[in-house]
């Protein structure tokens, strides 16, 4: 079998062509098994932008559920999907209760085994993908964050306001937890087919750094003698700000003075070195407050020595 990340470049209105990727999968599922025609994604937006269904609903006859918050874009979603086959919910999912993803559906005709879902809401993907329990779609579309390395499994808070997005290698814990097998990726969103299907899609489950080479350089951060903060790259990149940030530049907890070996410091040195880092510090010496304390009295100590 051809790699699916070969077939990307059949896109249609996704963003990496994950609906040429799609539409792959579904050519090797569709000789094995009967596909049942519907989809889902959320939030939809007006359903064509960087959409991973509509090409499904356009083209292939797909009969949808599509979730979107704001009450504007849903207007577009009609105009765009006028068919009653594509059912238009306006609402915002959240992790329990009746806007839950299993409540939502509850309310539809979409089949518990539904083929498609695309779950991209740029933060809590992980939590809401841990939610869905009483559906269990054949091939789930998920976003991760590129640029945590694929060594890292990091699961953002479980709170909407927060947009840090979560690692690939969490995703694919959660995944296999569910029973899914791990198919293929693009560069922010990874694949998954139903454990019991996934042998018919590819010969066996690729590991992450086959697929996602990008995430095999890791971003390390060390400290010097002297107090530096240095890292193995010049600069980390703010992907969705476009902003390269220079680490030894930014990154930096003491002044330039101060990054010195600290035997060499001298008294005055010592002595900022005490009050800058307790105004600087607040919670962790809190936090700390035993250690801090006994390292308070060690560096007062110190100072009445040197004096």
């Amino acid at each position: 079998m051809n790699k699916l990340s070969d077939y990307a470049i059949s896109n249609h209105y996704s963003q990496f062509g994950e609906d040429g990727i799609l539409e792959e999968i579904f050519n090797r599922l569709e000789r094995h098994v009967t596909l049942d025609g519907w989809c889902s994604e959320f939030g939809a937006w007006d359903g064509v932008y960087l959409s991973n269904t509509c090409h499904l609903i356009r083209n292939k006859n797909y009969k949808a559920v599509l979730i979107e918050g704001d009450n504007s874009k849903v207007r577009e979603l009609n105009k765009n999907f006028p068919s009653n086959d594509v059912i238009k919910i306006l609402r915002f999912v959240t992790f329990e209760g009746d806007n839950s993803l299993d409540s939502i559906y509850a309310e539809t005709p979409i089949p518990y085994n539904f083929d498609f879902i695309s779950i991209d809401v740029d933060g809590v993907d992980y939590h809401i993908f841990e939610s869905l329990q009483n559906y269990k779609p054949k091939i789930v579309c998920i976003e991760f964050n590129p640029t945590i390395p694929n060594s890292v499994d990091y699961v953002q808070p479980k709170d909407m306001r927060i947009k840090h997005g979560n690692s690939a290698k969490a995703l694919i814990r959660l995944a296999h937890q569910k029973g899914y097998s791990l198919v293929a990726s693009t560069q922010c969103n990874l694949f998954f087919v139903e454990g019991t299907l996934s042998n018919f899609v590819v010969e066996s489950e690729p590991t992450l750094n086959e697929l996602n080479p990008y995430g095999i350089s890791e971003t390390i951060i060390f400290s010097g003698y002297d107090g530096s903060i240095l890292s193995n790259k010049e600069e980390i990149l703010l992907v969705w700000h476009e902003v390269p940030v220079p680490i030894a530049e930014k990154l930096q907890f003491f002044p330039k003075f101060m990054r010195k070996f600290k035997g060499d410091y001298g008294f005055f040195r010592n002595l900022y070195f005490v009050f800058y880092v307790a105004l600087k510090l607040p919670r962790q010496i809190v936090k700390h407050r035993q250690k801090a304390i006994a390292k308070f009295k060690r560096e007062i100590l110190g100072l009445i020595r040197f004096k």
